[in-house]
């Protein structure tokens, strides 16, 4: 029965995208001159996970508004996130780089810490990640990345501290509240009330993602074992 749920969901949403593409369609034959609404529908299609479709059309844009610098850093960014989605790492690194426009350009450096996580280029990512944070302490996702980032680093303690600070301006994200969870875990807290959390806010997201607690746990009790032995 979930199944078909999922199935009906799946083609509402793209009855729902082609809708949203023949609309954009028409208003760029009537508004040539608005490159919002190429980005827009560029978006659309990289949701669609029509990445060609989407690169091409942001291309070309780039070519009609070639002398807009606002206009050159929504496309540079749209494309960024494209290459961002069909895990072309490099180019996206290339487009975002290319963002000029001064509040567009914090989006563009936490998209690439994200681009730089996916590479595990982890030193990288928090360089740019802590850019945005100067600019955005309180934001949920700069904190939630930065959290992310030093997990991967190994440096557990500062994670939980940016996930904590993560949860403090979002209290609904079941993913922070997960990753909080192993931090937890690791650092032998209690990983609970996070795991609660997580579960009540985003059970799929927890069932997809339990070899990651079950790693976690491996490490834990690696330890323990370890420090048996070192104690005889």
């Amino acid at each position: 029965m979930s199944e078909k749920h999922d199935d009906q969901t799946a083609n509402t949403a793209q009855a729902e995208a082609k809708q949203a593409v023949a609309r954009l369609v028409k208003q760029i034959d009537a508004n040539p001159n608005d490159f919002h609404l190429y980005y827009q529908l560029a978006t659309v299609l990289t949701e669609m996970q029509d990445y060609e479709q989407a690169e091409e059309l942001l291309m070309k844009a780039q070519g009609l508004f070639a002398k807009d610098e606002g206009a050159l850093s929504l496309l540079n960014y749209g494309l960024g996130n494209v290459y961002y989605q069909a895990a072309s790492y490099d180019k996206a690194v290339s487009a975002f780089s290319k963002v000029k426009d001064e509040k567009l350009r914090l989006e563009a450096y936490q998209m690439m810490a994200q681009t730089a996580m996916q590479q595990n280029q982890y030193q990288k990512a928090f360089a740019f990640a802590l850019t945005v944070h100067d600019a955005k302490p309180k934001d949920a996702s700069v904190n939630a990345l930065l959290g992310d980032i030093l997990m991967a680093m190994g440096n557990f303690n500062q994670a939980a501290d940016f996930y904590d600070q993560s949860l403090a301006a979002d209290d609904q994200n079941g993913h922070v509240y997960f990753s909080r969870g192993l931090t937890a875990m690791v650092l032998e807290q209690d990983a609970t009330p996070f795991m609660n959390a997580a579960k009540r806010l985003d059970p799929d997201f927890v069932k997809r993602s339990q070899q990651r607690v079950n790693d976690i746990a491996t490490v834990v009790n690696k330890r323990h074992q370890d420090g048996d032995q070192q104690a005889k």
